[in-house]
C-alpha cells in the first residue's frame, strides 16, 4: 500500500488562516485554507505587520511612476524598502519550503492581480501587478508551487498546487536520506504522475536513476530534485491524464468481464469528453486496484497524490 503522506513546509499569508492581521483588522474564513492547513506544517507571514505596522492601518496601494513602489494612500509614506527588506530576510531565513497559499489582491501577497496606479505625463491608469513580497519569492523559489485562495477555489488550478507541494516534501525526504534505494522507490511510485505532467521529463529522470551506479550521489540527487520539480510545474492536460488513465486501464481490462468492461471504458470516455471528473475516475481505479490487489497501482501517488480530505469534484 501507499506510504503515508509526507508533510508539506507551506508558507501562509497568516490572514488566510484566521489570523487578524488585515488592514481592517477583519478575519477571513477560508475553509479550504483551514483544511489545508490542518494537513502541513504552516509558516505564517504578514510582511505589513512584519514591518512593524498595526491593525488596524492606513491601506497600501502600488504606484509606477520612475520605480514600483508601495505607499500608504492617506500619508503617503513610503513603504518599499521596509517591504523588500522583511521579504529578503524572511525568505532567507527560510530553511525548507514546498509551496505559498498567499492572499490574492494584496499589495504585498498578490500573485499578479493587487491593483496599482501608473502615473505618466499627469495621466493615471490602473493596472495588475504581483505584491511585494509575492515578487520577491516567485524570484528566489522558481521552482516551488505558489497559489492564492482563488487558485484552491479551481478544480485544476488546486489539483496542480496540492499534486506539487505533496510530491515536493516526498521528495524532500527522499533526497535527505541519501539512499539510493529510497529515490529508486520514489521514482517508482511517481511514475505516473510524472508521465501525466510531462513525459519528456519523465523520460530524462528515468535515465537518471539508471546510472546510479558510481555515480556522485549529491550530484545525481541535485540533477534528479530540479528536474522532478521541473517536470511537475507542467500543468497537465487532460490529454495526458487520458493517456495515464489508459495505462492503468490496461492491469484491469484482462481480469474483468464484458459488463465491467463496458463500464469502465465509459468512464474513460466520459472523463475524455469532460462529463466525468478526474476524482471519480481516481476513485474507481483504486477501488480496482485493492479488489484486484494489485500493488503496482496501489503504490502510485497518482491514484492518490494528496489526502482525501482535499479531494473535490
Amino acid at each position: 500500500m501507499a506510504q503515508a503522506f509526507s508533510k508539506p513546509k507551506v508558507v501562509f499569508s497568516a490572514c488566510l488562516v484566521s489570523e487578524p492581521v488585515r488592514y481592517n483588522g477583519k478575519r477571513i474564513k477560508d475553509e479550504f485554507c483551514e483544511k489545508l492547513a490542518r494537513l502541513v506544517d504552516v509558516i505564517r507571514v504578514c510582511p505589513e505587520v512584519g514591518i512593524g505596522l498595526p491593525v488596524p492601518r492606513d491601506p497600501i496601494v502600488i504606484v509606477f511612476d520612475e520605480k514600483k513602489r508601495a505607499v500608504q494612500k492617506e500619508t503617503d509614506r513610503d513603504l518599499t524598502e521596509a517591504l523588500l527588506k522583511f521579504s529578503v530576510d524572511f525568505l532567507d531565513a527560510l530553511d525548507k519550503v514546498d509551496g505559498f497559499v498567499l492572499k490574492g489582491k494584496s499589495p504585498s501577497c498578490a500573485l499578479r492581480d493587487a491593483i496599482a496606479y501608473r502615473l505618466c505625463e499627469s495621466k493615471r491608469s490602473v493596472v495588475k501587478t504581483s505584491g511585494i513580497f509575492a515578487e520577491v519569492a516567485m524570484e528566489k523559489f522558481p521552482q516551488v508551487a505558489f497559489t492564492d485562495e482563488s487558485g484552491l477555489k479551481h478544480f485544476w488550478r488546486r489539483e496542480h498546487f496540492l499534486c506539487r507541494i505533496f510530491a515536493s516534501a516526498e521528495l524532500r525526504e527522499a533526497i535527505e536520506t541519501g539512499s539510493k534505494t529510497e529515490l529508486l522507490k520514489l521514482h517508482e511510485r511517481y511514475k505516473y504522475l510524472l508521465m501525466a505532467h510531462s513525459p519528456s521529463l519523465l523520460k530524462k529522470l528515468g535515465k537518471l536513476v539508471s546510472n546510479l551506479k558510481g555515480a556522485e550521489l549529491s550530484e545525481i540527487f541535485s540533477q534528479y530534485k530540479d528536474l522532478f520539480r521541473s517536470a511537475l510545474s507542467v500543468q497537465p492536460t487532460r490529454g495526458k491524464h487520458f493517456n495515464v488513465l489508459q495505462h492503468i486501464y490496461g492491469y484491469f481490462k484482462d481480469r474483468v468481464d464484458e459488463k465491467e468492461k463496458r463500464k469502465l471504458v465509459k468512464l474513460l470516455n466520459d472523463f475524455s469528453s469532460g462529463s466525468a471528473s478526474l476524482t471519480k475516475v481516481r476513485r474507481t481505479f483504486m477501488l480496482y486496484a485493492e479488489k484486484f490487489n494489485v500493488e503496482y497501482l496501489l503504490n502510485q501517488r497518482y491514484l492518490r497524490p494528496y489526502p482525501e480530505e482535499l479531494e473535490g469534484l
